[in-house]
């Protein structure tokens, strides 16, 4: 199971530049001359709600999704007020509302295994926006997943917890194999988890976000302006509808 135990100790491991990822949205707001405040945002995969309470913070109405309950108690307890958290997979979405924003952050469409799956997602999304509607989302690259986490193995050992990452890559699928132990007391809890990571080609991303309806498409390196290179790592879309 996905981000079960580990939701507990998921902030403290992961090292994410949440402010430059805020900033980059209000710089994106700017750009495309789009007023964000009272707006509303279905957030997809939230997590622990790191970006769902950045975004809140904005003055955004949120309704945030997550897959795992075990994630979503944690974003409860750090988000007191002003976001609906809903309890489901992203490829079930169905809402009797239309939203002014759609965000997904932190390569959660990787975790969609299937082409036709992601595809009825984007579809999805542009139905649930409003005109001139925005949906940004990022991707784990071709480049990232095939030479710097397939087939290679990562190891970390701190005083409160350690790692081992066995990473495995076949065709597009990358399986992650990660045991933890974290430190509890005199002692170390082992979690186990298992994750899996489809490749998605940038032309094949582009292909299906038009074929969703989508014509209006902006494609940067990270959540930043720069260009996108050979060597991106993560690839970040600015979706206009």
């Amino acid at each position: 199971m996905q981000y079960k135990d580990l939701a507990l100790y998921y902030d403290e491991m992961m090292d994410v530049d949440y402010d430059s990822w805020t900033n980059f949205l209000i710089s994106l707001f700017k750009k495309y001359d789009l007023d964000y405040i009272d707006k509303t945002v279905l957030e997809l995969g939230c997590g622990t709600g790191n970006m769902t309470l950045k975004l809140a913070n904005l003055g955004l109405k949120v309704i945030a999704l997550d897959i795992s309950q075990e994630m979503l108690n944690v974003a409860r307890d750090k988000v007191k007020k002003g976001v609906i958290f809903v309890n489901e997979d992203m490829k079930n979405i169905d809402f009797d509302k239309k939203f002014d924003f759609v965000f997904s952050f932190c390569d959660g469409f990787n975790y969609i295994l299937e082409e036709d799956e992601l595809f009825l997602i984007f579809k999805k999304v542009y139905n649930l926006l409003k005109e001139e509607g925005l949906f940004v989302f990022d991707i784990s690259s071709e480049y990232k997943l095939k030479n710097i986490i397939g087939n290679n193995t990562f190891t970390l050992n701190e005083e409160k917890y350690a790692y081992i990452w066995d990473n495995y890559l076949e065709d597009d699928i990358v399986d992650m194999y990660i045991t933890f132990f974290v430190k509890e007391g005199d002692f170390y809890r082992r979690i186990d988890e298992h994750h899996t990571q489809r490749i998605y080609k940038l032309d094949d991303m582009l292909r299906m976000l038009k074929k969703a309806g989508f014509n209006k498409i902006d494609v940067y390196d990270n959540y930043s302006f720069e260009t996108i290179k050979e060597s991106s790592q993560r690839i970040t879309f600015a979706v206009r509808k």
